[in-house]
């Protein structure tokens, strides 16, 4: 991640080292998330959603916070996902797109703001044609359980709402006419 983008201040470093960190007795490397989900949508469709700002903030999902407002900013390689609540920014979500190819995107992922996680990396393959894809996902690099729950409940969340956005009828139910 580029330190000197503009949406990474100082205030945010500094706020990291006050706010609550997650933290325990926990091996990293002993867990990452996997998940294996089969979407009514095509892999461009789905690498777009994936990777396209106004599109991740249609599905991403934080826990704890319903109702709060997400944006999604991308310079380049770089990304931010700002959820705030009210008038401060609630946890931030950097990282940057280490591989961003239609079937592959690989990228590091780091949450700050009332919530510190340190760094670790998301792998998302895509695989199928036409009408399904099949998303496989693995989240891997937590340094405490607390921060694998929190991301297990994120990512849950998260692909339900970007299957339910893909589930939805095509046509108007018959029932309705």
């Amino acid at each position: 991640m580029n330190p000197n983008l503009a949406f990474l201040n100082p205030q945010h470093s500094e706020a990291c080292h006050s706010s609550r960190r997650i933290r325990g007795a926990f091996r990293p490397g002993d867990a990452a998330i996997r998940m294996d989900l089969s979407i009514r949508a095509d892999a461009r469709r789905l690498f777009q959603v994936l990777t396209v700002p106004e599109y991740l903030e249609a599905w991403l999902c934080l826990p704890g916070h319903d109702g709060c407002s997400p944006a999604a900013t991308r310079i380049h390689d770089d990304y931010l996902l700002e959820h705030s609540c009210g008038d401060a920014p609630a946890v931030l979500i950097t990282g940057t797109y280490l591989v961003c190819r239609r079937r592959y995107v690989m990228f590091s992922w780091r949450v700050d703001g009332d919530l510190c996680v340190p760094e670790s990396s998301v792998e998302i393959r895509l695989q199928g044609d036409f009408e399904r894809t099949t998303l496989s996902l693995e989240h891997s690099g937590f340094v405490s359980s607390e921060a694998w729950l929190w991301h297990k409940a994120l990512w849950n969340a998260s692909m339900t709402r970007l299957m339910r956005l893909y589930d939805a009828p095509d046509s108007l139910d018959s029932a309705s006419l």
